[in-house]
């Protein structure tokens, strides 16, 4: 009776571990995929976040924290969560102008970032296109900026200087078409060693260029 009871339990467990196995992909015969490459340029407004630095000394003054950033971004979509790419644009940070000693001046402050971008959906990729969760996702992404600075006072002076910084950013994907997508973008780009930062928010036109 033992005996029939033991060999009874054992064919369940052998018939429930072959249907787990039929049901999933043979991890040597199978292919893998799809792999596509996304291609992603977007533009919106900006707006400068923290203190602008006007020299002391300067009259008449007016202040432009608002501006249009454009990005471009090309990102690597494998056949798991994670997604991994590049961005960069250009990102208007601030302005000023005034009058010293009874000549107008005006200096503009703006960013082009070189970042590597990390990119995850908030729901596995199985979902469906109908799914909110795959439509929403979380991107973040670190790497150089440089800041160029224009000062147009009595002729043109022009700088830039490098620095680290960082990007965070979430956004919701709407698909029209097979290849196209379009979507909306909250941004947030920072630069802690010169302290610039700026909030920016997105259109952007999503193409998924190259799938295999």
């Amino acid at each position: 009776m033992m005996r029939n009871l033991y060999a009874g339990a054992l064919v369940l467990m052998l018939i429930s571990l072959s249907g787990r196995v039929s049901g999933q992909a043979d991890p040597t015969g199978s292919k893998r995929g799809p792999y596509t490459v996304v291609l992603t340029v977007g533009g919106g407004l900006s707006y400068y976040s923290t203190h602008v630095g006007v020299p002391p000394g300067l009259e008449q003054v007016s202040v432009g924290r608002f501006g249009i950033p454009v990005t471009f971004r090309a990102m690597w979509h494998p056949d798991h969560r994670l997604r991994i790419g590049l961005e960069t644009g250009l990102i208007p940070m601030y302005s000023y102008r005034g009058t010293a000693s009874g000549e107008r001046s005006r200096v503009a402050v703006s960013a082009v970032p070189v970042l590597l971008v990390f990119s995850m959906p908030l729901a596995w990729l199985s979902g469906t296109e109908r799914s909110l969760a795959r439509r929403l996702a979380l991107s973040g992404g670190t790497g150089a900026y440089r800041i160029n600075s224009h000062l147009n006072y009595v002729g043109m002076v022009n700088a830039n200087r490098l620095s680290l910084g960082w990007m965070l950013a979430g956004s919701y994907t709407q698909p029209v078409s097979r290849q196209f997508r379009v979507a909306a973008e909250v941004k947030w780009f920072a630069v802690p060693v010169t302290e610039d930062a700026a909030f920016a928010l997105q259109l952007q036109l999503v193409w998924r260029a190259f799938s295999w």
